[in-house]
Protein backbone atom coordinates (compact mmCIF):
# COMPACT_ATOMS: atom_id res chain seq x y z
CA UNK A 1 0.00 0.00 0.00
CA UNK A 2 2.88 2.38 0.74
CA UNK A 3 4.17 1.94 -2.81
CA UNK A 4 0.69 2.62 -4.21
CA UNK A 5 0.36 5.82 -2.19
CA UNK A 6 3.86 6.91 -3.26
CA UNK A 7 2.96 6.42 -6.91
CA UNK A 8 -0.42 8.13 -6.58
CA UNK A 9 1.07 11.20 -4.91
CA UNK A 10 4.02 11.74 -7.25
CA UNK A 11 3.99 15.14 -8.96
CA UNK A 12 4.22 14.82 -12.74
CA UNK A 13 3.88 18.46 -13.81
CA UNK A 14 4.78 21.91 -12.45
CA UNK A 15 2.42 23.30 -9.80
CA UNK A 16 0.04 26.13 -10.75
CA UNK A 17 0.84 29.74 -9.96
CA UNK A 18 -1.54 29.70 -7.00
CA UNK A 19 0.75 27.17 -5.29
CA UNK A 20 3.45 29.81 -4.77
CA UNK A 21 1.46 31.79 -2.22
CA UNK A 22 3.39 32.88 0.83
CA UNK A 23 1.71 33.50 4.20
CA UNK A 24 0.77 37.03 5.23
CA UNK A 25 1.08 36.21 8.93
CA UNK A 26 2.71 38.80 11.19
CA UNK A 27 4.72 36.98 13.85
CA UNK A 28 6.71 38.94 16.44
CA UNK A 29 8.21 35.86 18.07
CA UNK A 30 11.71 36.73 16.86
CA UNK A 31 11.73 39.66 19.28
CA UNK A 32 9.66 38.18 22.11
CA UNK A 33 12.13 36.53 24.46
CA UNK A 34 14.26 34.44 22.08
CA UNK A 35 16.37 31.82 23.81
CA UNK A 36 20.04 32.80 24.32
CA UNK A 37 21.03 29.15 23.87
CA UNK A 38 23.29 28.27 20.96
CA UNK A 39 21.51 26.48 18.12
CA UNK A 40 24.35 23.96 17.76
CA UNK A 41 23.97 22.79 21.37
CA UNK A 42 20.20 22.42 21.02
CA UNK A 43 20.53 20.45 17.79
CA UNK A 44 23.10 18.10 19.27
CA UNK A 45 21.23 17.41 22.50
CA UNK A 46 17.84 16.89 20.84
CA UNK A 47 16.38 13.46 21.70
CA UNK A 48 12.97 11.84 21.52
CA UNK A 49 11.38 11.20 24.91
CA UNK A 50 10.27 7.65 25.74
CA UNK A 51 8.24 8.51 28.87
CA UNK A 52 7.17 11.52 30.95
CA UNK A 53 7.04 11.93 34.73
CA UNK A 54 3.42 13.17 34.86
CA UNK A 55 4.45 16.03 37.17
CA UNK A 56 6.64 18.52 35.32
CA UNK A 57 4.87 21.68 34.20
CA UNK A 58 5.70 24.75 32.16
CA UNK A 59 5.27 28.47 32.71
CA UNK A 60 2.69 30.31 30.65
CA UNK A 61 5.38 32.46 29.06
CA UNK A 62 7.41 29.40 27.99
CA UNK A 63 4.29 27.70 26.62
CA UNK A 64 3.35 30.73 24.54
CA UNK A 65 6.93 31.07 23.29
CA UNK A 66 7.00 27.45 22.11
CA UNK A 67 3.78 27.94 20.17
CA UNK A 68 4.90 31.29 18.74
CA UNK A 69 7.90 29.58 17.16
CA UNK A 70 5.58 27.28 15.18
CA UNK A 71 3.72 30.20 13.56
CA UNK A 72 5.08 31.20 10.14
CA UNK A 73 5.86 34.79 9.22
CA UNK A 74 8.18 36.92 7.13
CA UNK A 75 11.72 35.57 7.45
CA UNK A 76 10.65 32.83 9.87
CA UNK A 77 13.06 29.90 9.57
CA UNK A 78 12.44 27.00 8.98
CA UNK A 79 9.02 27.79 7.48
CA UNK A 80 10.56 29.88 4.70
CA UNK A 81 11.60 26.55 3.17
CA UNK A 82 7.93 25.81 2.38
CA UNK A 83 6.70 27.89 -0.60
CA UNK A 84 3.00 27.58 0.19
CA UNK A 85 0.54 28.99 2.72
CA UNK A 86 0.39 27.13 6.04
CA UNK A 87 -1.90 24.11 5.91
CA UNK A 88 -1.19 22.61 9.36
CA UNK A 89 -2.94 23.83 12.51
CA UNK A 90 -2.50 22.37 16.00
CA UNK A 91 -5.35 20.89 18.04
CA UNK A 92 -3.99 20.92 21.60
CA UNK A 93 -4.61 18.93 24.77
CA UNK A 94 -3.20 21.20 27.50
CA UNK A 95 -2.40 19.52 30.85
CA UNK A 96 0.20 21.33 32.98
CA UNK A 97 0.80 24.95 32.02
CA UNK A 98 0.93 27.42 34.91
CA UNK A 99 -1.75 30.07 34.49
CA UNK A 100 -3.41 28.37 31.50
CA UNK A 101 -6.55 26.29 32.21
CA UNK A 102 -6.33 22.62 31.24
CA UNK A 103 -8.48 21.66 28.31
CA UNK A 104 -8.81 21.66 24.53
CA UNK A 105 -7.26 24.44 22.44
CA UNK A 106 -6.63 25.21 18.79
CA UNK A 107 -3.58 27.02 17.38
CA UNK A 108 -4.57 28.47 14.01
CA UNK A 109 -1.24 28.81 12.19
CA UNK A 110 -2.95 30.58 9.28
CA UNK A 111 -5.65 33.09 10.33
CA UNK A 112 -7.49 32.30 7.09
CA UNK A 113 -8.45 28.93 8.59
CA UNK A 114 -10.17 30.33 11.66
CA UNK A 115 -13.69 30.72 10.31
CA UNK A 116 -13.65 27.46 8.35
CA UNK A 117 -12.39 25.57 11.42
CA UNK A 118 -14.96 27.25 13.64
CA UNK A 119 -17.68 26.30 11.20
CA UNK A 120 -16.55 22.66 11.22
CA UNK A 121 -16.37 22.36 15.01
CA UNK A 122 -19.02 22.22 17.72
CA UNK A 123 -20.98 25.45 18.13
CA UNK A 124 -20.52 25.29 21.91
CA UNK A 125 -16.75 25.75 21.84
CA UNK A 126 -15.59 29.00 23.47
CA UNK A 127 -13.02 30.28 20.94
CA UNK A 128 -11.54 32.71 23.47
CA UNK A 129 -7.93 33.89 23.74
CA UNK A 130 -6.20 32.71 26.94
CA UNK A 131 -5.22 35.33 29.50
CA UNK A 132 -1.82 36.85 28.72
CA UNK A 133 -1.69 35.38 25.21
CA UNK A 134 0.48 37.50 22.85
CA UNK A 135 -1.45 39.34 20.16
CA UNK A 136 0.59 37.58 17.45
CA UNK A 137 -0.31 34.11 18.76
CA UNK A 138 -3.60 32.83 17.26
CA UNK A 139 -4.32 30.42 20.14
CA UNK A 140 -7.92 29.80 21.22
CA UNK A 141 -9.42 27.98 24.18
CA UNK A 142 -12.19 25.65 23.05
CA UNK A 143 -13.20 23.85 26.24
CA UNK A 144 -11.90 23.80 29.83
CA UNK A 145 -11.43 20.42 31.50
CA UNK A 146 -9.07 17.56 32.27
CA UNK A 147 -7.91 16.45 28.81
CA UNK A 148 -5.43 13.78 29.94
CA UNK A 149 -7.69 10.78 29.44
CA UNK A 150 -8.85 11.75 25.97
CA UNK A 151 -5.28 12.71 24.96
CA UNK A 152 -4.14 9.18 25.81
CA UNK A 153 -7.19 7.57 24.19
CA UNK A 154 -6.68 9.38 20.90
CA UNK A 155 -3.00 8.32 20.91
CA UNK A 156 -3.73 4.59 20.99
CA UNK A 157 -3.96 4.55 24.78
CA UNK A 158 -0.38 5.74 25.27
CA UNK A 159 0.27 7.39 28.64
CA UNK A 160 2.94 9.65 27.15
CA UNK A 161 0.19 11.79 25.60
CA UNK A 162 -1.33 12.40 29.05
CA UNK A 163 1.77 12.61 31.25
CA UNK A 164 3.36 15.63 29.60
CA UNK A 165 2.79 19.38 29.58
CA UNK A 166 0.62 19.22 26.49
CA UNK A 167 -0.08 17.03 23.48
CA UNK A 168 -0.97 18.09 19.95
CA UNK A 169 -2.77 16.70 16.95
CA UNK A 170 -1.47 18.14 13.68
CA UNK A 171 -4.59 19.06 11.77
CA UNK A 172 -4.20 19.55 8.02
CA UNK A 173 -6.39 21.57 5.70
CA UNK A 174 -7.05 18.53 3.56
CA UNK A 175 -9.82 18.33 0.97
CA UNK A 176 -9.39 21.83 -0.49
CA UNK A 177 -5.66 21.67 -1.32
CA UNK A 178 -5.95 18.16 -2.78
CA UNK A 179 -8.78 19.27 -5.06
CA UNK A 180 -6.96 22.47 -6.03
CA UNK A 181 -3.47 21.10 -6.64
CA UNK A 182 -3.90 17.34 -6.96
CA UNK A 183 -2.98 14.22 -5.00
CA UNK A 184 0.71 15.15 -5.05
CA UNK A 185 0.02 17.82 -2.42
CA UNK A 186 -0.66 15.02 0.08
CA UNK A 187 3.09 14.61 0.48
CA UNK A 188 3.51 18.34 1.08
CA UNK A 189 1.02 18.20 3.94
CA UNK A 190 3.19 15.59 5.63
CA UNK A 191 6.33 17.60 4.91
CA UNK A 192 4.82 20.61 6.65
CA UNK A 193 3.75 18.48 9.62
CA UNK A 194 7.35 17.25 9.82
CA UNK A 195 8.77 20.78 9.85
CA UNK A 196 6.34 21.80 12.61
CA UNK A 197 7.33 18.70 14.58
CA UNK A 198 11.05 19.41 14.32
CA UNK A 199 10.47 22.97 15.46
CA UNK A 200 8.55 21.66 18.48
CA UNK A 201 11.42 19.27 19.27
CA UNK A 202 13.95 22.11 19.36
CA UNK A 203 11.71 24.43 21.35
CA UNK A 204 11.13 21.70 23.92
CA UNK A 205 14.89 21.28 24.36
CA UNK A 206 15.37 25.05 24.64
CA UNK A 207 12.69 25.11 27.37
CA UNK A 208 14.33 22.37 29.44
CA UNK A 209 11.82 19.64 28.62
CA UNK A 210 11.66 16.98 25.93
CA UNK A 211 9.30 15.96 23.14
CA UNK A 212 8.36 13.06 20.89
CA UNK A 213 6.15 12.38 17.93
CA UNK A 214 3.37 9.82 18.34
CA UNK A 215 2.97 7.68 15.25
CA UNK A 216 0.06 5.61 16.53
CA UNK A 217 -3.18 7.55 16.92
CA UNK A 218 -6.90 7.30 16.19
CA UNK A 219 -7.81 10.04 13.74
CA UNK A 220 -11.57 9.40 13.89
CA UNK A 221 -11.57 9.64 17.69
CA UNK A 222 -9.51 12.82 17.52
CA UNK A 223 -12.03 14.27 15.06
CA UNK A 224 -14.88 13.44 17.43
CA UNK A 225 -13.03 15.02 20.35
CA UNK A 226 -12.76 18.29 18.46
CA UNK A 227 -16.21 17.83 16.87
CA UNK A 228 -14.84 17.78 13.33
CA UNK A 229 -16.98 16.28 10.57
CA UNK A 230 -16.05 15.41 7.00
CA UNK A 231 -12.57 15.65 5.53
CA UNK A 232 -12.12 19.39 5.05
CA UNK A 233 -9.53 18.93 7.82
CA UNK A 234 -7.66 15.74 8.61
CA UNK A 235 -5.35 14.69 11.45
CA UNK A 236 -1.94 13.64 10.12
CA UNK A 237 0.21 13.21 13.22
CA UNK A 238 0.27 13.44 17.03
CA UNK A 239 2.96 14.99 19.19
CA UNK A 240 3.65 15.54 22.90
CA UNK A 241 6.17 17.17 25.24
CA UNK A 242 6.91 17.20 28.95
CA UNK A 243 9.36 16.28 31.70
CA UNK A 244 11.23 13.27 30.34
CA UNK A 245 12.15 10.12 32.24
CA UNK A 246 15.51 8.67 31.25
CA UNK A 247 15.64 5.08 30.10
CA UNK A 248 18.52 3.42 31.98
CA UNK A 249 18.99 0.96 29.10
CA UNK A 250 20.16 3.76 26.82
CA UNK A 251 23.63 5.30 26.71
CA UNK A 252 24.58 8.86 25.79
CA UNK A 253 27.76 9.55 23.85
CA UNK A 254 29.22 12.61 22.10
CA UNK A 255 27.97 13.07 18.53
CA UNK A 256 30.00 11.24 15.87
CA UNK A 257 32.24 9.73 18.56
CA UNK A 258 32.42 6.49 16.55
CA UNK A 259 34.31 8.26 13.75
CA UNK A 260 38.04 9.01 13.71
CA UNK A 261 38.69 12.66 14.64
CA UNK A 262 39.79 13.54 11.10
CA UNK A 263 36.51 12.19 9.68
CA UNK A 264 34.08 14.00 11.98
CA UNK A 265 31.92 16.79 10.50
CA UNK A 266 33.18 20.33 10.99
CA UNK A 267 30.85 22.22 13.38
CA UNK A 268 28.89 25.04 11.84
CA UNK A 269 28.01 28.41 13.32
Amino acid sequence: MVDEVAAATRRSEPPPASFWELPSVINHSLTEGDSPLALRAILQQRRSAVAFDGRRGLTRQAFFQILLKTVPGAGRIPFTTLPWCPRIDLALFVHRVEGVPSGLYILVRDPAHRESLRGQMASGFAWTSPEGCPASLPLFLLEVGDARRVAAQTSCGQAIAADGVFAAAMLAEYRGPLETFGAWFYRRLHWEAGVVGQQLYLEAEASGIRATGIGCFFDDLTHRTFALAGDAFQVLYHFTMGGALDDSRLETAPPYQHLPARSRPVPFG
